[in-house]
C-alpha cells in the first residue's frame, strides 16, 4: 500500500494558498445611498461574503481614510461569511482624510448608513478605528431617538476626545459618548498612553446602558496594523486582527437583540473643537501640587519635592514613540548647556520593561535620571494623554509650562523660558 506523504510545511502552505485564493477572488460590488442635501449619493463598496452572509460589517473611515489593510481584512473575513461595506465620507465634502475632516462629517450620514445596512435585518457590526469611533457614536445617538436593535460596535484604539487634552487637564469627551447605548467591544493597544484611560472610557460608554467589553492588545502601538514603521510583531498582529474582529462580532451578537435608546446628550450647544497642539511650551493653567514619587534605574527613590530650588523639566516618554526618540538627544544637549545651574531633567518611562529601557539608553545615552512607572501611576496622576508630554516646573515646585508633542529642547525659545525660571527667586 502506498501512502501520500504531506510534510507539515506543505500542508500549512496549502492552507494559506487556499485562503489567498479566496481573498483575491472576493467580489466587490457597489451600492448607493442618497442623503438629504446631497447632489450625488454616497457610493458604498461592498465586499461580498464567500458564502451566504451571516453578518454585515460597516467600516467607518478614520482620519486615515479607507486603508488597504482594512480592505484586506474584509477580504479575509468574507471567507467566514462576513459581508463588508466601505464608504468614503470625505470626498463628498471635498476634504482629505484628516482629524478635522472627521469632525465635519454630518452624523445623519452615519445614521443613514446604519439604517440602510440593517434594512434587511442582517446583524450589523460597525467597525470604527481611531477617530472613526467619534463618527459611530455621534451617528448612532442620532438614530437612537427611537429604540434600535441588531447593531453592535467594534472600536479599535478609539479616540473619543473632542481634542487632545492639554497636559494636566482632564479629557473632554464628545457629549454623545455618555448618551451612547449599544453593545461595544473596545480593542486598545498596550503601547499607548490611552491604555491607562481604558477604564475611564468604559465608564463613559456605560453611563446610558452600553454593554462594554475591553481587550488590551499586548506589545503593539496605536495604528499598529497600518503603520509604515510597524515591527515584525505588529505586522503579525495586524494579520491576526481579522480573527479578533470575528471573535468580537460573535460575542456582541448575543447582546444585539435588545432594543436600546440613547441617553440624554448633556449639551445642546455646538461643540468647539480647539487646536491644542503646539511645538513650543505653553503656559500651564491646570491643577498644581501633583505627586511624583518613582524609582530611577539605579533603584533610588526620586521624589519631585526633593527638587525644590531647581527648575525641573519633567518629560513622559517611551522607546516606541518616534517623537520621543527624536527629542531625547536635544534634552541631553540641554542638560549639558545648563550644567552647573539649578536645573534638572526627569524622564518618566511609560511602563516598559527594563530590557527595553536599557536597550534604548545604550543607543541614546542620556545625562539625566530615567524614572520607571510600571503601573502607570504617574501617567494618570499627571493627566498624560499623548507622548511625549512635558512639564516645566519652577524652583518653588509650581508647574509653569506644558507641552505635548516633541520639541528641540536646546533651541532658543525653550532655553529662554527655562533661564527665566532659573532667574526667579526660590
Amino acid at each position: 500500500m502506498y501512502q501520500i506523504f504531506r510534510p507539515a510545511f506543505f500542508t500549512a502552505h496549502l492552507r494559506w494558498l487556499l485562503l489567498l485564493c479566496a481573498v483575491f477572488s472576493s467580489s466587490v460590488m457597489a451600492a448607493e445611498l442618497s442623503m438629504p442635501g446631497m447632489d450625488t449619493p454616497l457610493v458604498i463598496d461592498v465586499v461580498a461574503a464567500q458564502e451566504p452572509p451571516k453578518m454585515r460589517l460597516l467600516w467607518l473611515p478614520s482620519e486615515q481614510g479607507i486603508l488597504p489593510a482594512e480592505k484586506q481584512m474584509a477580504a479575509a473575513l468574507s471567507v467566514r461569511g462576513f459581508e463588508s461595506w466601505f464608504v468614503d465620507l470625505y470626498e463628498p465634502l471635498f476634504l482629505s482624510p484628516t482629524p478635522s475632516a472627521v469632525d465635519k462629517v454630518p452624523p445623519e450620514w452615519i445614521s443613514g448608513l446604519i439604517t440602510k445596512a440593517k434594512a434587511d435585518n442582517l446583524p450589523l457590526i460597525v467597525i470604527a478605528p481611531n477617530k472613526a469611533a467619534e463618527l459611530a457614536v455621534r451617528g448612532w445617538v442620532v438614530l437612537q431617538s427611537t429604540p434600535q436593535q441588531g447593531v453592535g460596535f467594534v472600536f479599535i484604539n478609539p479616540n473619543l476626545y473632542i481634542n487632545t487634552p492639554v497636559p494636566g487637564e482632564p479629557a473632554r469627551y464628545w457629549p454623545q459618548v455618555a448618551a451612547f447605548n449599544a453593545p461595544v467591544f473596545v480593542m486598545q493597544a498596550v503601547l499607548s498612553p490611552w491604555r491607562w484611560r481604558l477604564m475611564e472610557l468604559k465608564q463613559q460608554l456605560e453611563k446610558s446602558g452600553s454593554t462594554v467589553f475591553t481587550q488590551l492588545l499586548p506589545d503593539v502601538r496605536d495604528r499598529f496594523y497600518f503603520r509604515p514603521d510597524a515591527t515584525a510583531f505588529e505586522q503579525a498582529q495586524g494579520k491576526a486582527l481579522s480573527s479578533r474582529i470575528a471573535q468580537a462580532a460573535s460575542l456582541l451578537a448575543g447582546y444585539m437583540a435588545e432594543p436600546r435608546v440613547a441617553g440624554k446628550v448633556e449639551t445642546s450647544a455646538p461643540v468647539t473643537v480647539e487646536q491644542t497642539k503646539s511645538t513650543e511650551l505653553q503656559p500651564y493653567s491646570g491643577p498644581q501640587n501633583r505627586v511624583l514619587d518613582l524609582m530611577d534605574l539605579q533603584g533610588q527613590a526620586i521624589d519631585l519635592k526633593d527638587y525644590r530650588g531647581k527648575v525641573v523639566l519633567l518629560n513622559f516618554w517611551a522607546s516606541w514613540c518616534p517623537p520621543c526618540v527624536h527629542e531625547m538627544p536635544s534634552m541631553t544637549r540641554l542638560k549639558t548647556l545648563l550644567e552647573g545651574e539649578p536645573f534638572e531633567i526627569l524622564a518618566v518611562n511609560l511602563a516598559e520593561d527594563r530590557a527595553a529601557i536599557d536597550a534604548f539608553i545604550k543607543q541614546h545615552p542620556v545625562n539625566f535620571p530615567i524614572l520607571t512607572d510600571p503601573a502607570g501611576t504617574a501617567v494618570q496622576t499627571w493627566q498624560v494623554y499623548a507622548y511625549p508630554s512635558t512639564y516645566l516646573i519652577d524652583r518653588k515646585g509650581r508647574i509653569r509650562y506644558a507641552l505635548f508633542g516633541g520639541a528641540e529642547w536646546d533651541q532658543p525659545d525653550a532655553v529662554a523660558k527655562i533661564r527665566q525660571l532659573i532667574a526667579e527667586p526660590d
